[in-house]
């Protein structure tokens, strides 16, 4: 199957964003192009939400969907509570479900009321020394592959997405069974082999959301009102609200990857005890879940309406069906680098010295070392440093400004030398004192390039100078540095190409002069020739005059 979240390559700039945005570092770079590590990833989805080139791709079940629906086949649509960010009215909603073709249309929280009162029931066992709900897949994952000693923390629980899956298929065992998700890794969740019992394919709420724009059916269906079900989970601190009795059980609500993991390693270093805690990868629960980010300022509109609900009954503890779950240890085992390996990879990237080590985070990972980890697991490339990268730039553009042939001068906006390189230096024949603050025109006077410099000409100008009174000739290139309004000269000597042009002059008037001679005494001997030539032809004509006389007999009297 084609792995959840997806790279567009011809979109893919390698800015990096997505190392810096991904909590878990499940991310390797090949071929210059960042890919996904399945086996770390927990499908947060920050890498899809950062990327600013549209370089990642979530895979969809919308067309799956649509087939279902235009083969006539009965399909059941479940709808997560967070749906009020973009549908403020659910009876409506409801109704543009039937009009698409939807069979059934239910609410997940019917499946979150079963959920959250066998969370009750397993503190009513007081088996469990804490106890971690299990509804946000994102969480379960990061537990699972980050802190797997906290496995048996997690509710035996299924998430209401399941469980409310698992209801509908029993009560329509030939549907089909769609999810209205808020939430990227809710997708991959019903790809788990765990939970295939439950859910057959997944539809973001923006790719609904334009479907039922864009959908011309006009038919009516009268609405029934809804119970009070357990509508709150969606904000932050909303599964705890719905649980009647704790038993004894202290409450902990924490949102955000950030911190969630902060609460992970404070369990795991026996700091919390005796506690049920809710833990939501989203800031603001499910109602900040990826897919809805776009409806961002509806968030707190949402936030009103649940609110309503918050007064609703308690969810009684109660031993329920469909809520079965078994978590385990997916940890993927990291080899262990010896300190000399590290060091190898920081004295590549330049960080051979601790001062050189800035942990600035540029290139994604919270360290220096970090980044030596990465790149001996194969994740990353050491030239993914931008002040190594910064550093050694300015290092090799000083040394070709040192070392280059031309003159190179940097001016300020006033026209005052900043910089000047060797060659102009000695190009100008200025060895003997700094002109660093002197007004350019002190050290290389010339009309065309005042003009250029006052009016400041933004294009790149050329023009061909002598200094040293017809000494030196050089052509002068001068560079605009755009808002700054200064400038950057570049002065190439052409003394030695005029000297060459010179002499090349010389010699071709020497050689067109012996050639015109040559010539000159070619045709002289052409003359003689022809000279000789005419005579000799005089004397035969003659010749052949008197024997044709001779044979006609003109002569014999003669």
């Amino acid at each position: 199957m084609k792995p959840l979240i997806t790279l567009v390559e011809y979109n893919c700039k390698s800015c990096l964003k997505c190392v810096r945005n991904c909590p878990t570092k499940s991310i390797r770079f090949e071929n210059n192009h960042p890919y996904i590590v399945e086996e770390e990833c927990i499908h947060c989805g920050n890498c899809y939400l950062c990327c600013p080139q549209s370089a990642k791709e979530i895979r969809s079940d919308l067309d799956l969907v649509k087939s279902w629906l235009s083969a006539k086949e009965e399909v059941v649509i479940s709808i997560a509570p967070s749906y009020q960010v973009i549908w403020d009215n659910y009876a409506k909603l409801k109704q543009n479900l039937y009009k698409l073709g939807f069979s059934a249309v239910e609410e997940t929280a019917r499946g979150a009321s079963v959920v959250s009162a066998q969370y009750g029931a397993l503190m009513h066992e007081k088996k469990m020394n804490n106890i971690i709900e299990t509804c946000c897949p994102t969480v379960v994952e990061m537990i699972e592959k980050e802190y797997p000693e906290l496995v048996s923390c997690l509710a035996p629980v299924a998430s209401p997405m399941i469980v409310h899956g698992r209801m509908l298929k029993k009560k329509y065992p030939n549907a089909k069974i769609v999810f209205l998700s808020p939430c990227i890794a809710k997708q991959h969740e019903v790809m788990d082999e765990r939970f295939s019992d439950a859910v057959d394919a997944v539809i973001s709420m923006p790719d609904m959301d334009e479907w039922i724009m864009n959908s011309n059916e006009s038919i009516s269906y009268e609405m029934d009102e809804e119970e009070n079900i357990a509508r709150i989970y969606p904000i932050s601190g909303g599964i705890i609200k719905t649980i009647d009795d704790f038993n004894g059980y202290k409450s902990l609500a924490v949102d955000g990857i950030r911190r969630c993991r902060a609460v992970l390693e404070s369990i795991k270093n026996g700091h919390l005890n005796g506690y049920f805690f809710e833990l939501n990868a989203c800031e603001g629960g499910c109602l900040g879940g990826p897919y809805l980010l776009a409806y961002k300022d509806n968030e707190w509109l949402a936030q009103s309406r649940i609110s309503e609900y918050e007064n609703g009954t308690k969810i009684k503890a109660d031993k329920a069906e469909f809520t079965s779950a078994q978590f385990k240890d997916k940890s993927v085992k990291k080899p262990v680098f010896s300190e000399y390996q590290i060091h190898e990879v920081l004295c590549s990237m330049g960080k051979a010295d601790r001062s050189k080590r800035l942990d600035c985070g540029a290139c994604g990972y919270d360290t220096c070392r970090a980044k030596a980890i990465a790149v001996l697991e194969g994740k990353s490339d050491p030239k993914h440093c931008l002040p190594y990268a910064l550093e050694n730039a300015q290092s090799v553009s000083n040394l070709v400004i040192q070392h280059s042939p031309n003159g190179i001068i940097v001016l300020d906006s006033d026209n005052k030398i900043k910089e000047i390189n060797p060659s102009a230096v000695r190009l100008l024949g200025i060895q003997n004192y700094s002109v660093k603050g002197f007004e350019i025109e002190a050290i290389l006077p010339s009309e065309q390039l005042m003009d250029i410099l006052h009016r400041k000409v933004q294009d790149v100008s050329y023009m061909v100078e002598e200094i040293h009174g017809g000494e030196k000739v050089c052509n002068i290139a001068a560079l605009p540095l755009g808002d700054e309004q200064s400038y950057v000269l570049i002065l190439m000597d052409l003394t030695n190409q005029r000297e060459q042009e010179k002499k090349m002059k010389k010699l071709r008037k020497e050689t067109i002069e012996s050639t015109q001679k040559v010539i000159d005494k070619q045709m002289r001997v052409v003359q003689e020739i022809a000279s000789l030539l005419g005579e000799t032809t005089a004397e035969t004509k003659v010749v052949l005059t008197k024997l044709n006389k001779a044979i006609d007999g003109d002569d014999l009297n003669g």
